[in-house]
């Protein structure tokens, strides 16, 4: 659907809440709005062939936002999102490689085998060696602008169009809030909550589902 479409829908099927009530340019706003946050809750818009960024000797730490437009998150799922010379490094957090190594801070250059994050910044395990090889990062990322009536949600991809029934459930959702009437917001509110939960795991996919990972030669 387009975003005409999507509207004409909301007032089909809401036909209690006039356009003298909420507004053609309000429903366009919490289109904008809701396209944005429906992308980030499934995780639908990502960075299919990763973003490499270019590694020097003594590198230890990158703001992802300065390479990777429209970053949100990494897309981790279901290995860790992120290679060194073509090879996975794990995620980590500061106090598994304290409990691994307390000393890890301190380490000389080499391969880095793990990263953690911290907002938009990942840092490496240790710095890079001299054998500097390329990052890849593979990205969750922020849709681009909702913002035209002849526009599909989702930046117009093809194949997430069974899910555009979100956006008529979302602007529904924000007029019953505004209207005032807390137990049609609820309803409308939970029946919004229900379909994202379930757009999220089609979406998913096999991302979730059981996953063998090659070690040392051998299925772990």
């Amino acid at each position: 659907m387009t975003r005409l479409e999507i509207k004409d829908m909301f007032r089909v099927d809401n036909q209690e809440i006039p356009d003298n009530v909420v507004t053609d340019a309000q429903l366009n706003n919490w289109l904008q709005i809701g396209d944005k946050e429906v992308c980030a809750a499934t995780r639908c818009i990502v960075d299919q062939d990763g973003t490499t960024i270019e590694t020097a000797e003594d590198d230890e730490y990158y703001d992802l936002t300065a390479y990777i437009e429209k970053f949100y998150d990494i897309d981790a799922y279901p290995a860790s999102g992120i290679t060194y010379n073509a090879k996975r490094i794990e995620e980590k957090t500061m106090a598994e490689l304290d409990a691994e190594s307390p000393s890890w801070r301190s380490r000389s250059s080499g391969t880095p085998r793990a990263y953690y994050r911290r907002g938009k910044w990942i840092y490496l395990d240790r710095p890079i060696d001299s054998n500097a090889y390329d990052i890849k990062v593979y990205s969750v990322l922020i849709s681009d602008d909702f913002d035209d009536d002849d526009k599909l949600p989702f930046n117009q991809l093809p194949w997430l169009e069974p899910f555009h029934n979100a956006m008529v459930l979302y602007i529904q959702k924000r007029a019953k809030e505004k209207v005032g009437k807390p137990g049609e917001g609820q309803k409308a509110k939970q029946e919004f909550s229900e379909y994202i939960a379930w757009m999220a795991k089609e979406i998913g996919g096999g991302k979730y589902t059981a996953t063998r990972y090659i070690k040392s030669g051998a299925y772990a």
